[in-house]
Formats: structure tokens, sequence, C-alpha cells
């Protein structure tokens, strides 16, 4: 009886053991869970946030700076002094350092379920803030926009698809229209005798995409030009010159500033060809010396005058062709025997 006893009362003391120790790993777990990740023990700290639209965050929320877990949000609650709601976080005074005034919070998810968390930026600029302070915070949940504007988005796309469904617009036509829909089998068609005239090598768009001895000529003009373009860059030659002297340079621009001068006095009247632009009094004068002279042309293409004559009438022209010729056979005569005309007479008184 003793022994069964003293072995009833060890089975019963491991029993004790063992559901003593599961209940203190059950308290540290949900000391652990309540305080929001790390040591249940370390030393806590308080932080505020002011913002417009929480977007269901609650409390027990982790709180995460630069993604690593530090502490959890304990309370959510109107601002006494405004429309704001009131985040108050219990973070790991560890990190404090790290959450300056130039650090900045916002409404972040734990992933596809929407599950609201609280991201903190990291910073080592600007002072820390203190137990109680308050943090700058984003006004609204940036994903609570990109929602929204994925739902307008899709709104946006069912009309179109509705439209296109309803044979409206160039896409519906083409789906509802078969007269559009011919036409466009048509330019396939043709789109496809263009791409075999290109892989035939009759063809010039063919030979040049087929024949090699094409694309070697291209390939030496290629290079010609290049051997033209260092040419250029080296400074010889004359475009070369051009390109690399200074003084010729300028010479060009001084020669462009004075065409554009003289351009703008004839713009503005000024000189002989600007009075002839613009002043209409010379101009009828040309127009009137032209059609004289245009009629002077047309008298004498007519036979009518001297030089009409001497243009239309052979006699005319024999005649003065012979006065000519016994002229020049006179002043012949006349240098060779000047006394034979010229007799000079001398008396004296």
């Amino acid at each position: 009886m003793n022994r069964a006893s003293k072995a009833l009362t060890w089975t019963e003391l491991r029993v004790g053991v063992v559901t003593i120790v599961s209940l203190i790993v059950l308290a540290i777990t949900i000391v652990y869970v309540g305080s929001g990740g790390g040591s249940p023990f370390s030393r806590r700290y308080e932080l505020k946030a002011l913002m417009s639209d929480i977007n269901g965050l609650k409390p027990g929320a982790p709180v995460r700076v630069g993604g690593l877990e530090v502490g959890s949000v304990k309370k959510v609650e109107f601002d006494k002094k405004g429309g704001m709601v009131e985040v108050t976080m219990k973070l790991d005074r560890k990190v404090q350092p790290r959450i300056t005034t130039k650090s900045e919070a916002n409404l972040g998810s734990l992933g596809l379920l929407g599950e609201k968390a609280m991201d903190i930026t990291p910073s080592t600029e600007g002072q820390p803030i203190e137990d109680g302070g308050y943090i700058t915070a984003a006004a609204e949940d940036p994903f609570k926009g990109l929602l929204t504007e994925t739902s307008e988005s899709t709104s946006h796309l069912n009309r179109i698809l509705a439209r296109m469904d309803a044979g409206e617009g160039t896409l519906g036509k083409a789906l509802r229209d078969e007269e559009l829909y011919y036409r466009m089998v048509d330019v396939g068609v043709r789109l496809q005798g263009v791409m075999n005239k290109l892989e035939s090598p009759a063809g010039p768009l063919g030979r040049l995409v087929n024949d090699n001895e094409m694309s070697r000529q291209l390939a030496s003009s290629v290079k010609g030009i290049d051997t033209i373009v260092s040419r250029i860059e080296e400074g010889k030659g004359p475009l070369g010159a051009l390109s690399k002297d200074d003084q010729m340079v300028a010479d060009l621009k001084s020669l462009t500033a004075s065409l554009s001068e003289v351009a703008a006095k004839l713009q503005r009247g000024e000189g002989s060809a600007g009075k002839l632009l613009h002043d209409d009094a010379i101009y009828n004068r040309l127009d009137s010396l032209s059609a004289r002279l245009d009629s002077l042309i047309g008298r004498v293409e007519n036979g009518e005058g001297s030089a009409g004559k001497l243009i239309r009438d052979p006699e005319f022209y024999n005649n003065m062709n012979g006065a000519a010729e016994d002229l020049r056979k006179l002043i012949a005569d006349i240098r060779k025997d000047p006394q034979r005309y010229l007799r000079v007479k001398v008396s004296l008184f």
C-alpha cells in the first residue's frame, strides 16, 4: 500500500509540474503577443499620430520601423481637439533614436487579406520624439486611393467594352461591321503581298533585303560616308576647315549678318534696290521702259527703221557691208601711200 501511494504521488507531481510549465509558457506567449513582438520585459514608450482616415486600423495591429516589427497599436480614438483620429502606439524604447521629427507614419498592409499595420520610416536626421509625442503621419491610406482609382479604371474599362459590344467606335465596328471586316481582310492580303515581294529577290525592295551584292554596296557607301565624316571631324577639306577654323566661321557669321542687314534695308525701302521694291513710280517707269524696249525690238524684228532693214533687208545689209569693205580698203591705201592722199602746200609771204 505504501509503495502504491508513493507511486501515485510521484505521478501526480509530474502532472502538476507539466501543468505549471504549460501555464507559464502560455502566459509568456500571451504577454509576447500582447507586447507586439520583441521581449515582453523590454522598456517601452508611447508614440501618437493623427490621421483623417485609418481605414480599419485596430488596436493590437503591429507597428513596423523600416519593416521590422517593434511594437503594436495600443488604442484608436477620435482626437478631442478636432475631427482627426488619434492612434496611440506602444514601441520598444530601443528604436526611439531612429524615430525623429523627420520620420513619417503611414498605413500599411500585412498581406492580400488587407489587415492593416502602421509603418514608420526611420531617420537619422532631426530630434528623437519624446515619450507621448506626436509623429508626422499621412492623412489617408494610400491603398484606399489606389483601390478607388482601380475601381474607376475598371468602370471606365467596362464602359469601353460595352461600347465595343454595341458596335460603337472603330473597334466596335471592326467587331460588328462586316464591310469593315472585309476591308481589314483586304488590307491584310495586300500586306501579305508586300511581304512576299520583300521576300522575293525580283523587286528593288526584295533585292535590298536579299541581294548580298547590294548589301555590300550599301555597306561601302556607308563606309564612304563615314570616311567623309571622319575627314570633316579631322578638319580636312573645305568642310573640315569650316568646322575647325574659327576665323572662317566668324567670317561666315559676319557675311550672314551683312546679308541680313541688306535684306532689312530692302524691306525698309532704303537704297535703289529698296526703292525698286517699294516705290511704285520707279516700278512704273521701269515698266514703261520695258514696254518701249519691247516695242522697239518688235519694230526691229518687223524690218522697220535702219536697224530693222539691217536685220531684214539683204540689199541694205550688202550695201552696208560693201561700204565697210571700201572703207577698209581706203584706210589700207592711206597707210601704204599717205602722200597720195595727203598733200601739204606751204607758201611764204
